[in-house]
């Protein structure tokens, strides 16, 4: 529940107070001094009850009007006062105030002379503000909380902040005492009729009307949402403290604790103290609101124990939570290893190995090593490896400048060596030309009869680069060109580059420089040609019927060559007819046609085929020639 403090309440704000364990309402009518006329000591929150249970009392006996010596101010201070909780009693401020001196007269006893009281009554001049007169003395000042009233009393927004009911019962007011006597007729007393008027004279002392004392309460005691006031309390012991089940000597460790809770929302920090000789003496090592701290423990510390109380802004603490004693392990780290080697030579994206000596330890618990890595110069370095072996594979990024290494050797208790560090490496990061064929770098790729092509294409992860390709057969160039990275490129071995090649074994090679390093693929092929046909890619179209034509086939071909000549005169159409002239060809005569039939129209083509005989002899066809009508 939040709580404010009773000094930020509003005049006119309804507190509640127990008496005889029942809450009780009282109005806050003023807040400080009202005057000077009025002690330092009642500075504070004024405080008058609201309502009240009991109908009445006398106000002194026999008929006088010396408050000082009355029996209203007696029981208030005496047996009045008891009834106030007790906590809260102890708060109610011992004040003096201005009063009638005597029991008859004007004089008034003011500042540090007036009236020593805890409960005192109200006086005319404090629900009023009237002026004195013969029969006011000037006994106070105007409260905030009270209009002024100058009148008769009968003004409704005045008159009704003075009204007191019974029990809170707004059908039942009564009238009720003030502390001021009539200055002018002896015995006398001040009081407030049931409708709020007060009554200048005319009531006599043993008269009975209700009791409405006023106390004034310290500025900062608190007040719930619901109006109670409470008296600071102390925060919550925390409800627990953690620290490392295990510690090494030397090492920063965290203390951990709860958030502890205060009823009056006023919690302010916590204070953390430090034991090393199991509880007997504590040393304050921390105070703040934090819920947690670092600490170091000294090498050489047998043992350690942490507690952690809460404090309030006023003041008061909670008890201690007290943390497990914990036995601190004094290890010493391992030696750093001696060296640490890193190739010379670094490619980027390609992987390197990092060796380094191994590491000793004199309580013989070395677990392993840890690698850290240093790119392009920075300040900063990334863990890659942690074991027990003396060398690890580490793959250095294309695109880094500079590469360094550092090594540190760890124990069981995870105590670590100083660093042994490398060189700075600059790394090479041109990146080799690739060659990518479906045929594997070397292999063979088997016999050719016929013209064939490889697909193969060329790359380079900087592709800034100009990538030159030259294309060689047996050693020989064939083409030379600037390539296009990942672009399929063809090597052909076709038509006449075919026909040149003799039977037997080949080597082709396609080969690609970026102008700094180069790469090659090589692969192998026989060659193997028995046969050798010859026709014309586009039929010759005829304006009309084609009925003859002559054809003459000149060349080395071997007498026992098997030479067979084909034509035909409707080549366009989807399937020709084809006529053997074979015999025409070789004697040198016409061939007329038989086909009289052209569905695309007429148009002539010719086949020769020329396949070895049994001697294997090779030869060749030069030209073709020949005519059509």
């Amino acid at each position: 529940m939040a709580t404010v403090k009773l000094g930020d309440k509003a005049v006119g704000s309804i507190v509640k107070i127990a008496e005889n364990n029942s809450w009780r309402d009282y109005i806050i009518v003023h807040k400080g001094r009202p005057s000077s006329k009025y002690d330092p000591s009642c500075d504070g929150v004024w405080l008058l009850k609201k309502d009240d249970t009991s109908p009445s009392s006398y106000w002194n006996t026999p008929k006088s009007g010396d408050y000082a010596a009355s029996y209203i101010h007696t029981y208030l201070n005496t047996e009045f006062i008891n009834r106030i909780d007790g906590t809260i009693r102890s708060y109610i401020k011992q004040v003096k105030i201005p009063y009638r001196v005597g029991g008859s007269g004007t004089a008034v006893a003011s500042g540090s002379s007036g009236l020593s009281a805890k409960l005192f009554l109200l006086s005319i001049r404090e629900i009023t503000g009237r002026s004195t007169s013969g029969y006011i003395c000037d006994d106070g000042d105007r409260l905030s909380y009270f209009p002024l009233d100058e009148g008769d009393g009968s003004n409704t927004a005045s008159r009704e902040k003075r009204i007191f009911y019974i029990n809170g019962d707004s059908t039942r007011p009564m009238g009720w005492w003030l502390r001021s006597p009539d200055c002018k007729y002896s015995g006398d007393i001040q009081y407030v009729d049931k409708e709020g008027i007060p009554h200048d004279a005319g009531v006599g002392s043993t008269s009975s009307y209700g009791v409405r004392p006023a106390f004034i309460l310290p500025y900062d005691l608190l007040v719930t949402d619901d109006g109670v006031i409470r008296p600071n309390t102390a925060p919550a012991t925390p409800s627990s403290i953690t620290i490392p089940g295990s510690i090494m000597g030397g090492s920063t460790i965290t203390v951990k604790w709860s958030v502890s809770t205060d009823t009056e929302n006023n919690l302010a920090g916590y204070k953390v103290e430090k034991s090393i000789d199991g509880g007997s003496t504590w040393n304050q090592i921390y105070q703040g609101t934090a819920t947690q701290i670092t600490d170091t423990v000294t090498f050489g510390t047998a043992s350690v124990m942490y507690r952690v109380r809460a404090y309030d802004a006023e003041g008061l603490h909670s008890g201690y939570k007290v943390s497990t004693q914990v036995t601190v392990i004094n290890n010493t780290a391992p030696g750093a290893p001696a060296n640490i080697t890193v190739p010379a030579e670094i490619r980027g994206g390609k992987a390197i190995t990092i060796s380094w000596a191994d590491a000793s330890d004199q309580d013989g618990n070395l677990s392993g090593y840890i690698l850290e890595r240093c790119i392009n110069g920075g300040a900063s370095w990334t863990q890659v490896y942690q074991e027990a072996a003396l060398s690890y594979a580490d793959t250095v990024t294309k695109g880094w400048s500079k590469v360094q290494y550092r090594v540190k050797a760890y124990d069981s208790y995870n105590a670590v060596s100083g660093y042994m560090a490398s060189a700075e490496r600059t790394v090479n990061n041109n990146e080799l030309p690739t060659i990518t064929c479906s045929n594997a770098d070397h292999s063979n790729i088997g016999v050719k009869s016929e013209g064939f092509s490889i697909s193969y294409s060329v790359n380079n992860e900087d592709a800034s680069d100009i990538l030159t390709v030259t294309e060689t057969i047996d050693g020989a160039a064939k083409r030379s060109f600037t390539a296009t990275h990942g672009v399929d490129n063809s090597f052909d071995i076709t038509g006449e580059s075919f026909m040149r090649l003799l039977n037997g074994d080949h080597v082709m090679t396609v080969s690609v420089t970026d102008g700094k390093e180069s790469a090659a693929h090589t692969l192998n092929f026989t060659k193997s040609v028995t046969q050798a046909s010859v026709t014309l890619t586009t039929p010759m179209p005829a304006d009309g019927q084609i009925a003859v034509c002559v054809l003459s086939v000149s060349g080395s071909i071997p007498e026992d060559a098997d030479l067979t000549a084909e034509v035909t005169n409707n080549g366009a159409d989807v399937q020709p007819v084809w006529e053997d002239c074979t015999n025409a060809v070789k004697r040198g005569i016409n061939h007329v046609f038989e086909n009289k039939i052209a569905a695309n129209g007429f148009a002539f083509n010719f086949r020769i085929t020329v396949k070895r005989g049994d001697s294997n002899q090779g030869g060749f066809i030069s030209s073709i020639q020949g005519g059509f009508q």
